[in-house]
């Protein structure tokens, strides 16, 4: 029941958010280049991380086990990206904020209900790349257990 209603909490914001339109800055926009694609940014390199850490989690999951993710969901507010424009949003923020609510539910969550704080933690991951940075959505399909 908690896992449906922090779904629909996350799905109703989402919606929210999608709602609100930003102001548009009057100000002159000053055109960050973006780095190298062999210079990798802090926050692309913790992206990876992660990533790596929830796919080892889904595997112990899978296999019954009791699992727990060691990296830090803040470092996303810290980690220098690689256009800061994608992250300075407002929208970055709630979505960084939802998943690092869903992070903590996950590591309170009962054995039972581990696989159903998991998806919710893969399906933070999806919404926010829906806005923000869509390039590793494919990626983070394989996160999702095979039903």
């Amino acid at each position: 029941m908690k896992i449906w209603l922090l779904t629909l909490a996350i799905c109703s914001f989402t919606i929210l958010l999608s709602c609100v339109a930003e102001k548009p800055e009057e100000t002159t926009k000053v055109t960050t280049s973006v780095q190298s694609p062999n210079e990798d940014s802090e926050l692309a390199l913790l992206m990876r991380f992660m990533y790596d850490d929830m796919y080892r989690v889904k595997a112990e999951l899978e296999a019954g086990k009791r699992a727990s993710l060691e990296h830090d969901p803040k470092e996303m507010f810290t980690a220098e990206p690689t256009d800061s424009a994608q992250v300075s949003t407002e929208s970055y923020k709630a979505f960084g904020q939802a998943y690092i609510a869903a992070y903590n539910a996950f590591h309170q969550a009962g054995q039972a209900n581990l696989k159903g704080h998991f998806e919710v933690l893969v399906q933070n991951c999806m919404v926010c790349h829906q806005t923000t940075c869509p390039g590793p959505m494919r990626r983070i399909e394989n996160l999702y257990f095979d039903n």
